[in-house]
């Protein structure tokens, strides 16, 4: 049993003292970096939905153009 108990205190351990090495070099504060994230959400997001609506008006001309060329290619069926 010394064993796994010796696994488990190495496992808290090094959660601590990786906890205490990621406060001791944090960039900035945690306010500045929480700001930070969500200025930057905010960006991501705004770029994602300029995309999705870019998107959508593209597949809009894609669909306007299939039906446009089938009603030709129905007309041309019908010459033959």
């Amino acid at each position: 049993m010394k064993r796994p108990m010796t696994g488990l205190m190495m496992l808290v351990g090094g959660g601590v003292l990786g906890a205490g090495l990621g406060l001791l070099f944090a960039p900035c504060a945690g306010e500045k970096s929480r700001k930070k994230m969500m200025r930057m959400g905010k960006t991501i997001g705004n770029k994602s939905d300029r995309i999705m609506r870019d998107l959508s008006n593209r597949m809009d001309d894609l669909a306007d153009s299939m039906a446009s060329m089938s009603g030709k290619a129905g007309k041309f069926m019908h010459l033959r």
